[in-house]
């Protein structure tokens, strides 16, 4: 502590994450320290003097990192990651470290202004004292806090991210393929393309180094991956073979799964259609 200030030290602090929590811990009383490659403070020093560690770097250099700054983390401060995977990252902050270990995931990227009703997922995995600490802090901000072990975190991420991001990429592909003019077919088409191209959009216009990585590096995305693609190869045959009796049967158990959240979904991107076409109109 400092003066009654925690010191929070941020390794990769440099970066666009980085610097979101640099902000927000400054503004909620903290003191911040930041540490990176072009920084004279080392990771190393930076881990030893902090109460609370933070580590923002790359997915693929997060374990790297953690061995190399972990040991140097005092035994009663928290050591915690901000990276999309949390299996591997949280075991090997409880292996190199003695501290308390949150493995933590920000569901936002660095665009986002504010915290307000963003989802953070929080993996406690040793100590008891600093999770009110970190609860309170996000609380107060009105965040989103989702308690998950590691492993459930990474299936889900599998689908959230996997599986939507894969789709995303392919369906681009496939209208390069196709040769299909991205503006032009707006013409054509109703809102809900629109809103799904907006998407496709918004995934693409991002680091693809940072989405090679969460496919990639999640060790589950492979088992959701192989059930989309079946699930698509069964509907594609199903239409090929143009079987319709087994096409509203295929649609029907897609409709059961969902239940009522059919109906909000509906309400929802109806709220979001009337958005875009009066956004269109201004």
């Amino acid at each position: 502590m400092t003066k009654n200030k925690v010191l929070v030290g941020i390794i990769g602090g440099t970066g666009q994450m980085g610097q979101w929590f640099k902000r927000f811990f400054q503004k909620n009383g903290c003191k911040v320290l930041i540490a990176g490659r072009r920084t004279k403070l080392s990771p190393e020093e930076c881990a030893a003097k902090c109460d609370v560690v933070v580590i923002t770097v790359p997915i693929d250099a997060t374990l790297v990192m953690i061995k190399k700054i972990a040991p140097h983390v005092k035994k009663d401060s928290l050591l915690m990651d901000l990276t999309s995977l949390k299996k591997e990252p949280v075991k090997a902050m409880l292996r190199y470290s003695k501290s308390e270990v949150i493995g933590t995931h920000p569901v936002f990227g660095p665009s986002v202004k504010k915290i307000k009703d963003q989802t953070m997922i929080l993996c406690p995995a040793r100590g008891k004292k600093w999770l009110p600490w970190l609860k309170k802090m996000l609380n107060k901000n009105k965040a989103k806090i989702k308690i998950a072990n590691p492993v459930k975190h990474d299936r889900m991420m599998s689908v959230i991210q996997g599986i939507m991001h894969f789709g995303s990429i392919s369906i681009c592909h496939a209208l390069k393929e196709l040769g299909v003019d991205i503006i032009n077919s707006q013409k054509y088409s109703s809102p809900i393309y629109k809103l799904r191209m907006d998407m496709v959009g918004r995934i693409l216009n991002q680091d693809p180094k940072l989405y090679a990585d969460i496919e990639i590096l999640n060790s589950e995305t492979t088992k959701a991956l192989k059930a989309y693609l079946k699930s698509a190869h069964q509907l594609y045959s199903i239409i090929k073979k143009k079987d319709t009796k087994k096409f509203i049967k295929y649609f029907e158990e897609a409709a059961d799964y969902l239940g009522p959240f059919k109906k909000e979904a509906e309400e929802y991107s109806n709220y979001l259609i009337e958005k875009l076409v009066e956004g269109k109109k201004k």
